[in-house]
C-alpha cells in the first residue's frame, strides 16, 4: 500500500453513545490541527445527544448526561467543526467509524458529506508497526508507552497523532 504522508492535517476523534451510526449519537468531537507537523490548534466539544447516554458509555468515557445536558446539539456543532477542519486531510484511528458518524449526521442535517482526504492510522499501523499485539488505539498507546488519557476525544487524538508521526518516520526510514 502506497501512502502519501502529509505534514499538515487534522487528527480527529468522536465519542459516541454506541457503535452504530444509524442509531447512536455523537457526544464529543475532538480534533488537533497540525500544520507542518506541529499542533497549532485544538477543537474539543461535548455534544448533547438529546437522549440518555448508556451507562456502559459513561463508564468508558466518563461523559455523563449531566455533562452534556446544556451543550449544543450535533446540528449546532457541525458548522464549527467543518470550519475548523477546512480542506485539510483528516486522520483518525479506525477512520471509517468516525467518518461514518460525521457523514451520517451531516446527511441528517442536509449537509454534503465530507470531501476531505482521509488517512486511517489502523491501516498505517498494520504496515509500519508489524510487531504490535493488535491495532486498537489503547494497545498502541501502551506499545509506545504513551501517557495520554483514553476514551476522550482530544487524548485519543494525541495518541493517533503520535502513531501517524511514528508510521511516517518508519516509512521514511524504509525509503532511505
Amino acid at each position: 500500500m502506497k501512502t502519501d504522508f502529509v505534514d499538515s492535517y487534522v487528527v480527529f476523534d468522536t465519542e459516541t453513545t454506541g457503535l452504530k451510526d444509524e442509531f447512536d449519537k455523537i457526544i464529543e468531537i475532538g480534533a488537533l490541527k497540525v500544520i507542518n507537523n506541529e499542533v497549532v490548534d485544538e477543537f474539543n466539544v461535548l455534544i448533547n445527544p438529546e437522549s440518555k447516554i448508556p451507562d456502559i458509555i459513561t463508564n468508558i468515557t466518563g461523559i455523563t448526561d449531566d455533562m452534556v445536558r446544556n451543550e449544543k446539539t450535533i446540528s449546532e456543532v457541525l458548522p464549527s467543526f467543518l470550519e475548523f477542519i477546512g480542506d485539510l486531510p483528516l486522520i483518525a484511528h479506525n477512520a471509517p467509524f468516525d467518518i461514518g458518524f460525521i457523514n451520517r449526521n451531516m446527511s441528517r442535517c442536509g449537509m454534503s458529506l465530507l470531501p476531505n482526504k482521509t488517512i486511517d492510522t489502523v491501516e498505517l499501523a498494520r504496515i509500519y508497526i508489524p510487531r504490535a499485539y493488535n491495532y486498537k488505539l489503547e494497545t498502541l498507546k501502551h506499545y509506545f508507552k504513551l501517557e495520554f488519557g483514553s476514551h476522550r476525544s482530544v487524548d485519543d487524538c494525541k495518541t493517533t497523532n503520535y502513531i501517524y508521526q511514528e508510521c511516517k518516520k518508519r516509512a521514511m526510514e524504509t525509503i532511505s
